[in-house]
Order: C-alpha cells, then structure tokens, then sequence
C-alpha cells in the first residue's frame, strides 16, 4: 500500500469512532429470506428426460443477488459446463437451475454452506447444499444432480463430495448426486481462462465419477485404499484408473485397440490416484491431470454413458459404435464452435497447476447424505 491511502484511512476511522460507546458491541443484523431459495431455470433441455445441474453460490449477500453478481457468476458456470466436448455436444441434455443462497458475511460461521479452505481445498457443507438442490429438483431427482457451490473468494481451489452410499448397485454406469465446491478465483465472464477447474471438480469429479490422475504425496492412498477403490470401479467410479500396467486389462481396453484413436496415444501411464508407482492412467495428460488439458476418450465416454443413462433411463443400452461416431463427431467440431463464440480462447489461457481437489470417494467414505 502506497504511504499517502493512509492519509485517507485514518478520517474514515476516526469518523466511525464518533458516538461510539467505547464497551459497545456492534449489531449485525440477519440476512432478510426475500431472495433465499429462489429457484430460476437457466437452461430447460430438449432431448430426453433432462439431466439435472444446480447451481449456487456462497460468500453472496442479499446485496450482491439483487444487484446482478450472483447471476453473473451462475451464468458464467452455466457456460462453463459446456465449453469442452463432450459436454459442448451434449447441452441440450441438461436442465440447469440456479437457487439462490443468501450469506451473511464473508466469513465461515455466517455463510450459507459454511464453507472454509485448507491449501486449496475448499469444504462446506454438504448436506446442506443436498437441501437446497431439493428445492429446484425435488427428492426424486436428487440422485443424478450434479451440485455446483460458487465460492465467491480469491483463492485458487476446489473439492467435490460424491454420494457413494449405492454399495449393492452393480453397474458401469454409477448413481449418486455430488457436491462441487468451485471457488471463484479471478474469474472473467469474457473468457473460458478458469473454465477448467470448473469441469475437472464437477464434471470429472462430480457428473463422471472420474479419479484424479496426478501425483500428489500428501493425498496417496495407502495399499488398503486399493481394495475398495477397485470394488467402486466395478460400480462405475475411477474407470479411468487401473492398478494393472496391462492395457488389455484396463476398462480402455477397447479404445486403445482402435486405431481411431490412435492419436490420444493410449496405453498404461504411471502415476495416478495421488501415488507414482502402481497405479496408471490411459493418456499422457488429461483435465484429470493437468488444467491445460482436455478430456480423453475413458473421460468422455464416462460423461457420455451418465448423461444418457439418467436421460433416457434404464431402455438406453450403451453401444460402442454409437459412441465413437459421436465422439469423433464431435471433437471434430468442439474447436471450431467455441472459437466462435470465445475469439480469444486459447490452450495458453488454461495453463495453470491443478488445486489438490478431494474426490471424496476417498476422502468422506464416512459421509452420509440422507437420513
């Protein structure tokens, strides 16, 4: 800070003190509920049953919701979602909502989710923000939501808390709803620049079920992490993961012997889940990796499954050749269109290390989101 601002400063202060009781406690008053819980449908699908995404935000005062900041930030996440294939391709799939939150102060204690940050991990609460999704969805849809809190702070960081209470539902397709915590850090309605971090916590994390696919010491799981995290592949989470450094065996075995998809180079890549050895990935680099990166094919057809599970119900039935047709179709476009409508997207602009992200299939085995 300049030496002259405090010049400014110091009769403001003084200002304040005037009247003041020295032993006199200031009085806060609650948030008003007139905005809180209001339900707005951004988006309304048009194919299938609709997939459902709710949107919120934290760190939002009645203020901000009135004069246009919570809008512009749940538009920008809106856009966001849908700004990479598969999702680009897939939008008219989607029913998105926003419900307003109303905080009180930007402090833990007195926002709606109660939300804080360690590191880059941001956490709140989860059973809460269920809740609130049930106001725009209803209790029937709550297990295909994808739930989206903005956090309205300059960090840089992220988690997602999935659902896995399903333990007897046997399928490569997983259920449950998620809970995204985003944080807004340095966003720009006129770019796609954060978008990433965005769609690695809620739609990698969250809507795919995908793992992470980096390195980090802090989060490794121990040996005993395997087992369970191998019984979940088999429901349909970490498919993008494999424990094996035999492609064969992998759940891309069949992609990597198409040579269609000979570009993505797909094989068995050490390092993934947090650990160096022992656990490997499909691709050299992916969103689930690093930032700058997109999705890859394990991804986007975990993406594609889900959207078309929950929109069309258990008559779909999933057909390798249907997908690849639109997969192909659709990377073949997806640059094309967004250069369109964002003139100055770039790789360069996405280029940023990933927070630690909490998959929490890992990390709230504990967490229990209905009672």
């Amino acid at each position: 800070m300049k030496f002259w601002y405090k010049f400014l400063f110091l009769p403001v202060f003084i200002l304040a003190l005037v009247g003041c009781e020295k032993d006199q406690e200031l009085v806060y008053l609650p948030p008003t509920e007139t905005e809180d819980g209001k339900v707005t449908q951004l988006q309304k699908h048009t194919i299938g049953k609709g997939v459902p995404i709710v949107i919120m935000g934290e760190r939002f005062t009645e203020s901000d919701i009135k004069y246009g900041g919570y809008r512009k930030a749940t538009n920008w996440a809106l856009e966001g979602l849908f700004s990479m294939h598969p999702m680009f391709t897939l939008r008219d799939y989607f029913d998105v909502y926003e419900v307003t939150a109303v905080s009180f102060a930007n402090k833990s204690e007195d926002t709606a989710f109660s939300s804080d940050f360690s590191g880059r991990i941001v956490y709140g609460d989860y059973n809460k923000a269920v809740e609130y999704a049930k106001k725009a969805i209803g209790e029937e849809r709550i297990d295909d939501a994808t739930i989206i809190i903005l956090n309205n702070q300059d960090i840089y960081g992220g988690s997602c808390y999935m659902d896995v209470s399903y333990t007897s539902y046997v399928s490569d397709i997983p259920k449950g709803c998620a809970v995204a915590f985003v944080s807004l850090e340095g966003y720009d309605v006129r770019s796609i620049k954060h978008y990433d971090v965005l769609l690695h916590e809620a739609i990698g994390h969250g809507f795919a079920k995908l793992a992470d696919e980096y390195v980090d010491d802090v989060f490794g799981p121990v040996e005993a992490d395997k087992e369970w995290l191998m019984e979940y592949q088999s429901k349909g989470y970490y498919r993008n993961i494999s424990y094996d450094s035999d492609v064969t065996k992998s759940c891309w075995a069949d992609f990597a012997a198409d040579s269609r998809y000979n570009s993505e180079k797909l094989g068995c890549y050490e390092g993934a889940q947090y650990i160096d050895t022992g656990a490997y990935r499909a691709t050299e680099n992916s969103i689930m990796r690093l930032l700058d990166s997109d999705f890859n094919v394990v991804g986007r057809e975990m993406i594609y499954k889900r959207c078309m599970k929950i929109a069309y119900g258990d008559s779909w039935k999933f057909n390798y050749e249907d997908f690849v047709k639109f997969d192909l179709e659709g990377t073949k476009t997806e640059h094309e269109e967004i250069k369109k409508q964002y003139p100055d997207y770039s790789k360069s602009m996405r280029s940023c290390a990933p927070p630690r992200f909490v998959d929490c299939v890992s990390r709230l085995k504990d967490v229990k989101t209905r009672k």
